[in-house]
């Protein structure tokens, strides 16, 4: 990993002016006419003018409607040389106001206490909390313009237009130019994957308004959730349509209408929720309509849909809750025909009382098994099979796929935890596995291991795989059960690169154990008890060690 280096001071407008430029170079033709403008005006200013906009467009202003207001004399930046004569320049053109005409209470916030109570054409009393001032210089209709008259107010202007930037190049509004801190810290290593015109995630306007569209909803949701069914129907309805041609924006809307779909239940609003429900196509939405049917008196409509799950189920967990309460439904209601009770699956488990220390439970227990067991123990939890698997994987997990990569700071494609994932990959993964013996998977990971070092990738967590566990690993894991482990993984990333033991052993006699720590108190979860299943329906060697402290 490449030593950190120190910051330029104007780092920020670097990065600022590669991302536009980036936007530009690939998406200008699907720009508006006021964001090529937005372009235009920013590369003509000067680099004062240019440092002074990007240090505020992110800023935390007040808000108000024309725009984030800062005071100019409260502005310093000793980057910027004049700043007076900067915002002079970017008020030329266009891209701040100086004392926009706003309403008293939008500008209020900007100042203290202290500066305020001078305003007040009354006394008041020295013991009035900010907010409780405010109002009152309200009431007395206070004339602003004497704040600003010798202290101008900048709002900033066409944020709106750096938004579209934004979604372009990060595929999200969520993300910020902190990416780029992060890299030229020498925090994070990039893959280098392809980025061509070829791939573009967004291939017409529309589509950047549909997104922009289901980031506008978003930004209200957390509001509209409190704010009763009504509210939650109105924005259902303000949503953009699905595109099925747009996976990224399906996913977003699934995960939009599954959360209002929730709060609808709660609110006991079934059918408005059940609607929801089915414009949804991931999990758990039939779930979510099975339980509903249930609430509705509706035994048959929710035992059909626990039939269609386990007919097509989309992810593990939604078969395993299907055939649950598919079968609880049916026994309570009589109804047993076709319906098994699920097999409930008991790992070898052993109870052992070991003294407590100032470390955790697991690394206790590994400590405990290389004395009484013998062989090297390693607390891996998740990073071993994830680890291995990512570096087998590497160049798959990087393909240049049309929509996977908006840009060339993502850790992981953009699909990496969603259900497309291994389907738009099936072929590549498919001759990969088939190819996995003992020899193949070593040279692979070992070459990956060398070569990308300390790079980015979702599956890997460099900190944890040292070269002597991934030589055990490797030696002693048979290549059937890592084709196993591998196909389960990929089957469902987003769920089962979880759960998986706490610990490896390599035994002196050979072979390997995984081994599942309970402390006291604490017992399997679901998905543990799902990979100890697996583990035995592989002949994969597993138990669970319970462990309790030894009597002082």
């Amino acid at each position: 990993m490449p030593a950190p280096v120190e910051l330029a001071p104007d780092y920020y407008l670097t990065n600022f002016l590669a991302l536009v430029d980036f936007v530009m170079s690939r998406y200008e033709g699907l720009l508006s006419a006021g964001e090529r403008r937005f372009y235009a005006d920013f590369r003509t200013l000067d680099v004062d003018s240019q440092r002074l906009y990007v240090r505020l467009l992110p800023r935390k202003g007040v808000p108000s409607s024309a725009g984030s207001l800062f005071r100019q004399r409260k502005l310093a930046y000793a980057e910027i040389g004049d700043l007076a004569t900067a915002a002079d320049r970017l008020v030329e053109t266009g891209l701040l106001q100086r004392n926009p005409p706003l309403e008293a209470a939008e500008v209020l916030p900007l100042y203290s206490k202290a500066e305020l109570v001078p305003l007040s054409s009354a006394p008041l009393p020295r013991s009035l909390k900010r907010p409780e001032l405010a109002q009152a210089l309200l009431q007395q209709g206070i004339d602003t313009s004497v704040l600003s008259a010798e202290d101008p107010l900048l709002a900033v202007q066409a944020a709106e237009h750096f938004e579209t930037f934004k979604l372009c190049f990060f595929g999200n509004l969520n993300q910020d130019l902190t990416d780029w801190v992060l890299r030229d810290l020498g925090l994070f290593q990039y893959e280098q994957y392809a980025l061509d015109c070829h791939h573009l995630p967004f291939q017409n306007r529309a589509q950047i308004e549909q997104h922009l569209r289901y980031y506008d909803c978003l930004s209200v949701l957390d509001d509209i959730l409190d704010s009763g069914a009504e509210a939650i129907l109105t924005l259902a309805q303000q949503l953009p349509p699905a595109d099925a041609a747009d996976a990224t924006l399906q996913r977003r809307l699934d995960r939009v209408r599954l959360t209002m779909a929730r709060q609808l239940e709660r609110l006991e609003v079934l059918d408005a929720a059940d609607q929801l429900y089915r414009l949804c196509a991931r999990p758990p939405a039939r779930e979510r309509r099975a339980r509903i049917a249930v609430a509705r008196g509706d035994i048959d409509g929710s035992l059909s849909l626990c039939r269609e799950i386990l007919a097509a189920p989309l992810s593990e967990a939604e078969e395993v809750f299907a055939e649950s309460f598919g079968y609880r439904t049916a026994k309570r209601e009589q109804r047993p025909h076709g319906w098994a009770a699920p097999s409930c699956y008991q790992a070898p488990t052993e109870t052992v009382a070991l003294p407590s220390a100032a470390v955790c439970v697991e690394l206790i227990a590994a400590a405990w098994l290389e004395v009484d067991a013998g062989g090297p123990c390693h607390y891996v939890e998740n990073t071993l099979f994830n680890g291995i698997l990512g570096l087998y994987v590497w160049d798959i997990v990087f393909a240049p796929l049309p929509g996977a990569f908006f840009n060339p700071f993502q850790a992981a494609p953009s699909d990496f935890r969603t259900p497309d994932f291994y389907p738009s990959r099936r072929q590549a993964f498919e001759q990969r596995l088939a190819e996995l013996d003992c020899e193949n998977l070593a040279v692979r990971v070992w070459q990956n291991f060398d070569q990308k070092y300390g790079i980015a990738n979702p599956l890997v967590a460099w900190d944890a795989l040292s070269a002597p566990l991934l030589r055990l690993a490797l030696e002693r894991i048979p290549a059937a059960h890592w084709q196993a482990l591998f196909r389960r993984l990929l089957a469902d990333i987003a769920n089962h690169r979880s759960g998986l033991p706490d610990l490896i052993r390599f035994p002196d006699a050979g072979g390997y154990e995984l081994v599942e720590v309970k402390g006291p108190g604490d017992r399997l979860q679901q998905n543990q008890q799902r990979w100890l299943a697996f583990f035995a329906r592989h002949e994969i060697p597993h138990r669970v060690l319970h462990v309790e402290w030894q009597a002082t």
